[in-house]
């Protein structure tokens, strides 16, 4: 066998690892109902995992470490979640924030949206209050100019390459209302302390000088293309489902942030640092 195809092979075994863990995960999920100790949709172990979190804990407590915040400074900007608003979780996933929004603040209409097509599989049958659908990598979202009152996302901006995201925040724009809102969290400076957690204090000072002089850092994903030429394979487990350009991490400085995110049609009312699990969250209001 050569090198190539036992690489291939390695990650379809790391695909079927996660099925099997889906298996564990469901016998868990059904003995924890029986006692009462489940009370929310859990989403198979394979999908959490591309949240970052490989157990219901850490996906429950990780949804509320990405939620309140966003919540709280929604709150503090004086939007109306105990009203009959329009919310759009872009780049939803499996729930994550979600699950506590609309727990929480039950009275405004949710919307939904996600390039994995798995993902809103399970939106669409644990969640029918939301109205959730599959988009594509690029513009446009299928809404209608103006709108939504408030738009959230967590970590979609961090993955984005600087043309992509250009494109999605007028895009973002577009579809809020004047006036509106939308809570976008980002890498930041704080990020680089916990993305980077091995190098020394010298390395990191340097990075430091440099994102704060270029004002971004975008580091592509080696195996991206590949990852995305193999994503039907056993499609629930895969991290590049809906990909169909460069895609890696983004890390973006608040000075970047504030000079050039007001092209798309926001006004930065506020950059918070590493509140959303570490990441940034930038507070826009649509002008």
């Amino acid at each position: 066998m050569s090198l190539l195809s036992a690489l291939k092979n390695y990650g379809l075994s790391k695909k079927l690892l996660k099925l099997g863990l889906n298996q564990v995960q469901n016998c868990i999920v059904g003995c924890g109902r029986l006692v009462g100790r489940f009370d929310f949709p859990v989403p198979p172990n394979s999908s959490m995992r591309k949240t970052g979190s490989k157990t219901i804990g850490a996906y429950y407590v990780g949804g509320i470490r990405t939620y309140l915040p966003i919540a709280t400074c929604a709150r503090r900007e004086g939007v109306r979640l105990d009203q009959n608003i329009r919310i759009l979780d872009f780049g939803c996933g499996v729930a994550r924030g979600l699950l506590h929004f609309t727990r929480d603040y039950p009275a405004p209409a949710y919307f939904a949206c996600d390039i994995d097509d798995t993902s809103i599989a399970f939106i669409q049958k644990n969640y029918p209050q939301v109205q959730s659908c599959v988009t594509r990598f690029s513009p446009p979202l299928p809404y209608e100019a103006g709108f939504f009152d408030m738009i959230y996302s967590v970590s979609i901006f961090s993955h984005l390459n600087m043309e992509d995201q250009a494109t999605w925040l007028k895009e973002l724009a577009r579809v809020t209302k004047p006036g509106g809102w939308c809570f976008l969290s980002t890498e930041g400076l704080v990020s680089l302390r916990l993305r980077f957690p091995g190098l020394g204090p010298n390395e990191l000072q340097s990075l430091r000088q440099r994102l704060l002089q270029e004002g971004f850092l975008y580091k592509e994903y080696a195996d991206w293309q590949e990852d995305v030429r193999r994503q039907a394979t056993l499609r629930v487990a895969s991290h590049m489902v809906g990909v169909e350009r460069s895609y890696g991490t983004t890390v973006l400085s608040p000075d970047y942030i504030k000079r050039h995110w007001p092209d798309a049609g926001f006004e930065v009312r506020a950059i918070v640092g590493g509140v959303v699990d570490g990441q940034d969250l930038v507070v826009l209001r649509r002008v």
